[in-house]
């Protein structure tokens, strides 16, 4: 199988909460967290491939010009065998970061060892800095935690060779590159030494297991194992949809076409590509008024006079008008019929007596109405026919 060289972890916050919106993508995996004054927020890490302190970098994106501040601690409900770990308990880690506003990540001040095989809970209370209030309308985004490695730890670091990469990894700031999302392209220099540390960390190189259903091919990129994924797919193993895309499947994700007008925004169910409708919109796209309503996207109720409940959608001409009623709004009798089915007249059609009633063997007539003076029913008689 095609191998691949991993750069360092990084753990992404499955929650979808916006989407691209035409800027440049600046978040990881599906979207931000977006997380209110005051909440909390817990990162599930599982899989370090390495017993050693790690730095654990935050991502974030404010929603207004205030500063942030997050209350951190590191906890497991098993606690660390390895010789490098064995000795620092977890309870032990707690402390207060400050997230400013102009900053789109902080690097937490203190590392924490991670050991393989272990489950960790990283949890955070995010809350704004320098005020006792909370407010229910206050937001920050949460992108994801990355666990960069303390790569001085490594064996390939000790030695005589040791300065010299040490001192290469600082002066192209390698690891920097991983500090914002997407990270920028590696020089030459840091690609040959982060393949280094992720095969130190991993014990050689990596398989890509790129997704059969949402990769091109089974062939990933040397540095990264980012696989070539088929359309609106993505993920290093192309194996989940884009935001904005549903239905993963052989031949990808499809959009999900929201309408910019009557859904909450473009992204829709992953499975269904169903979109979140707007008060008053139905429909997969949320591009249509609910039953009894037309002229999207400004939907309007029907107006029937109490004879119909539906109209055309785009006219909002009422159908099948019940009640011997007829006309754009049902607002007039039907031929053979009289009276005033307006809503509130306080009247109904009823049939023409000209001289039998509409459908009988005797009725002549082909409408009727009522004289406004006398109220007599006065009859339009059908050819051949003449009233009295």
């Amino acid at each position: 199988r095609a191998k691949l060289c991993l750069c360092p972890a990084q753990l992404d916050v499955e929650e979808v909460v916006r989407d691209s919106a035409g800027r440049m993508v600046t978040w990881t995996g599906l979207g931000f967290a977006r997380v209110r004054d005051g909440a909390g927020l817990t990162f599930h890490v599982d899989n370090v491939p390495y017993p050693m302190d790690y730095e654990l970098l935050l991502r974030y994106e404010p929603e207004s010009a205030e500063d942030w501040e997050a209350v951190v601690s590191v906890s497991s409900r098993v606690l660390p065998t390895s010789s490098r770990c064995g000795n620092l308990l977890p309870s032990e880690q707690m402390y207060r970061e400050s997230l400013p506003h102009s900053q789109r990540y902080v690097l937490l001040s203190r590392p924490f060892c991670f050991e393989p095989s272990t489950p960790y809970e990283v949890t955070m209370r995010l809350q704004r800095a320098g005020v006792t209030q909370r407010h229910p309308g206050a937001f920050i985004l949460i992108d994801s935690l990355v666990l960069l490695p303390r790569v001085s730890e490594l064996p390939g670091f000790h030695g005589p060779e040791a300065a010299v990469r040490q001192e290469e990894l600082e002066r192209y700031q390698c690891l920097e590159v991983f500090h914002m999302a997407p990270p920028h392209p590696l020089a030459e220099a840091c690609a040959r030494l982060v393949c280094s540390v992720s095969a130190l960390m991993h014990g050689g190189a990596l398989p890509c297991q790129c997704d059969p259903q949402g990769s091109r091919s089974s062939e990933c990129q040397v540095q990264g194992g980012q696989c070539e994924c088929k359309p609106h797919v993505i993920g290093r193993r192309c194996d989940r949809c884009a935001p904005g895309s549903y239905g993963f499947g052989p031949l990808g994700c499809s959009p999900c076409t929201c309408s910019p007008e009557g859904s909450v925004s473009q992204l829709c169910d992953k499975v269904s590509g169903q979109c979140r409708c707007q008060p008053g919109t139905v429909g997969r796209q949320c591009d249509q008024c609910q039953p009894g309503h037309w002229g999207f996207p400004a939907c309007r109720p029907c107006q029937c006079n109490g004879h119909a409940e539906e109209c055309d959608p785009r006219t909002g001409t009422c159908l099948r008008c019940r009640d011997h009623t007829s006309g754009r709004h049902c607002e007039r009798c039907q031929d053979g019929y009289y009276g005033n089915p307006v809503l509130g007249s306080g009247q109904q059609c009823r049939p023409c007596p000209c001289p039998g009633y509409p459908g009988t063997r005797h009725y002549h007539g082909s409408a009727c109405h009522a004289d406004d003076e006398t109220h007599h029913i006065v009859c339009l008689c059908a050819p051949g026919y003449a009233g009295e």
